[in-house]
């Protein structure tokens, strides 16, 4: 399944600075142009998407991390479509050569499914106002060439989006059990920060880890050993929130991340999880059983604080006799958690 992705997205900057300078250069200079020789209502049409691409390259350069140099983009395509059919309808204004980078920018910059519908509209308005402001045979030419620009960009885009699916997959799954590994959790951890002190959004994460894991390699072999791993992974996918998120952080531990969840909701589910598990069999006919320690999210604190409060509480949890889920001390003193540190 091809993800509504584009392109532009993982474009590298200076190749993202061509880019812009490829559409803000030829916006200039027709706007200057058009409103220097007098033709005001042509160059004050051109003129926004100038502006938008100037905006674009702010927003890309100071604040690369937001998305708002992407909403300039859309807003410069959007912008620069009617210039372009009406240059089609004007004489000497050559507006069939802009139709195919027109395409071609729609196709790079823009999410995929909308760059698909807006850009078959443009296409099929393009051939039609072409066809009737260039002749007969002169339309022809430049509809085969508006067909052609059409299906290799969409091609394109597709490709690099699947591509760029694939590398994602490859880069943020745990090759054994395809559930999100380490590296991925950061990223949804720096998230949930950020929209805590953005919005005060509550976030929590249970960190389990697989009670006697090592007995298990060691009497029944690594394979029997990888098939629990993986199964431990669909029953925490499947007995967890459509929005919560589940991670390998190593080993036989998970951490699982939910989402606008306080430490009550965080506790319960994982309590529900080490009672449910306990009426299952895994493979090869294993009774297993985990520990786990919570954690909710806490002003001012490092993603690394985060996650070494919920280890304190899995600590604790294996030294009071595993199979249970205790809470970082924090969330102890905070809250009304009956147990104690041991």
């Amino acid at each position: 399944m091809v993800s509504d992705w584009s392109p532009a997205e993982f474009t590298e900057r200076k190749m993202s600075l061509v880019m812009h300078l490829a559409g803000f250069i030829p916006s200039a200079y027709f706007s200057i142009t058009h409103l220097v020789n007098g033709v005001f209502w042509y160059g004050l049409v051109v003129l926004p998407c100038a502006l938008a691409i100037l905006v674009s390259l702010f927003f890309l350069f100071t604040k690369p991390e937001s998305n708002h140099y992407k909403t300039a983009d859309v807003w410069f395509l959007l912008l620069a479509i009617p210039p372009v059919l009406l240059a089609l309808t004007q004489p000497n204004m050559h507006g069939e050569f802009f139709v195919p980078a027109l395409i071609l920018a729609c196709f790079i910059h823009l999410p995929l499914q909308m760059a698909e519908r807006l850009v078959l509209a443009v296409s099929i308005l393009a051939i039609i106002l072409g066809v009737h402001h260039l002749g007969v045979h002169q339309g022809i030419r430049f509809s085969i060439g508006v067909v052609a620009s059409h299906i290799f960009a969409w091609g394109l885009a597709r490709v690099l989006v699947k591509q760029n699916n694939e590398l994602k997959e490859l880069a943020f799954k745990d090759s054994l059990t395809r559930c999100y590994n380490r590296r991925a959790l950061f990223d949804e951890l720096l998230k949930a920060t950020q929209q805590h002190k953005r919005s005060g959004i509550k976030a929590s994460i249970i960190l389990l880890d697989l009670d006697h894991f090592k007995a298990i390699n060691d009497q029944h072999g690594h394979n029997v050993g990888d098939q629990i791993l993986v199964w431990f992974t669909h029953f925490l996918q499947q007995n967890t929130r459509v929005n919560d998120r589940v991670f390998r952080y190593g080993g036989e531990e998970f951490l699982i991340m939910l989402h606008d969840a306080d430490f009550d909701t965080a506790y319960q589910t994982s309590e529900k999880l080490v009672a449910k598990i306990s009426s299952l069999l895994a493979p090869n006919q294993l009774s297993i059983s985990f520990s786990a320690g919570i954690a909710s999210i806490k002003e001012s604190e490092s993603i690394d604080d985060w996650i070494e409060r919920a280890d304190q509480g899995l600590y604790q949890a294996k030294q009071a006799g595993r199979k249970q889920t205790w809470p970082s001390q924090f969330e102890r003193v905070e809250t009304s958690s009956p147990k104690q540190p041991i």
